[in-house]
């Protein structure tokens, strides 16, 4: 226990007080009634976002601040890597790749486009992040790249070249870079379950429950999106599926394909929660809209789960993933709030995406 303090004791307090600082949500509730675009970035002027504003009243692009952000986004979490040292900082290292892999994914994503379905993306090409998490992408160089082969040879340095030829048939016969998308993920949590095995016993603990949370919760919402979107077989679902879930595993995986009830194997599953069973009740018959409501419930399970590590042990790895979550988090629901800001989408309907 002594080891414990003295290890997290510097990035407990670090991380507290960044903590402490976070977005309230009465701010939140503020920035969705705000008048216009104008007016939530005025808002947002006193906070640690006052660059939002200061971008986006220099160049009035949106876009730009919010590629402004998510290099700060990335900065930050870096910061808390070079504060921690030896196993720990292999963990803090292993979640940053979790930006460098939805980094890949957006410039693939906009490759495909470009050289397979013959699409103008000439518009988006200067909001990538074109900074370095681990490895030189060699973005420019990617997106040039005139076939499947040229991907590969630009992705040939780092991991992910290898994962692009292994999915590069599934590409081609959907017709889709979904598998390579799958992929990365698959590889991102793998990756992260690895460093948590050299860390202590509590830590472990801590870390595999809440990483092993995050995962049932991703699956969750693809499974319901194969099964009633894709119209996936259970072969193909299994294979696209995360392992190491906490509860999800490929059991009830199959048992919610095979006895067609997709939903209520999973509504059994969310009602371990406590909370979750009356939110359940406002689900409707339509598809879209019970989505929509399940990526609600899958955040209120993450944060309550969040909730518990920070009134728990305070000197433990559970700070680092609390505070990666909850930032992650807060960031998507201010770029959520001024996107749809940009596009006069009423407060109701903003809530409704939060």
């Amino acid at each position: 226990m002594a080891f414990a303090v003295q290890k997290y004791s510097f990035i407990n307090a670090k991380l507290r007080t960044r903590l402490s600082k976070l977005l309230t949500d009465d701010f939140f509730d503020s920035l969705v009634r705000a008048h216009s675009l104008l007016d939530a970035m005025q808002l947002l002027k006193n906070t640690a976002y006052a660059p939002l504003d200061a971008v986006y009243s220099q160049t009035g692009d949106l876009k730009t601040a919010e590629l402004e952000l998510y290099k700060t986004e990335i900065g930050i979490f870096k910061d808390v890597e070079n504060r921690v040292e030896g196993t720990t900082r292999a963990f803090c290292s292993a979640l940053s790749t979790y930006y460098e892999v939805e980094n890949l994914k957006r410039v693939v994503r906009l490759w495909f486009d470009r050289a397979v379905l013959g699409r103008d993306v000439e518009d988006s090409i200067d909001y990538l992040y074109r900074g370095i998490v681990h490895y030189d992408l060699q973005i420019d160089q990617l997106l040039a790249a005139g076939d499947y082969s040229g991907v590969r040879e630009a992705l040939s340095g780092t991991p992910y070249g290898a994962i692009f030829g292994e999915c590069l048939p599934d590409i081609q016969k959907m017709n889709s870079i979904f598998a390579f998308e799958m992929a990365l993920d698959k590889y991102y949590y793998a990756e992260l379950l690895q460093t948590v095995e050299n860390l202590g016993t509590r830590d472990i603990r801590i870390a595999h429950r809440l990483i092993g949370v995050e995962i049932d919760l991703l699956n969750i919402n693809w499974v319901i999106r194969f099964k009633t979107l894709y119209k996936l077989p259970l072969a193909e679902a299994l294979r696209y599926a995360l392992p190491s879930g906490f509860e999800v595993d490929r059991e009830a995986i199959a048992r919610a394909y095979d006895q067609d009830r997709v939903g209520e194997v999973f509504d059994t599953l969310l009602k371990k929660h406590r909370g979750v069973g009356a939110m359940l009740k406002d689900q409707g018959a339509d598809a879209t809209a019970r989505l929509v409501l399940i990526e609600r419930i899958l955040e209120y399970v993450l944060m309550r789960e969040v909730g518990k590590l920070l009134v728990g042990y305070p000197f433990s790895v559970g700070i680092i993933l609390a505070y990666f979550i909850l930032k992650k988090t807060e960031i998507r629901r201010i770029m959520t709030i001024l996107n749809a800001k940009q596009y006069g989408i009423k407060p109701e309907e903003i809530k409704s995406r939060l």
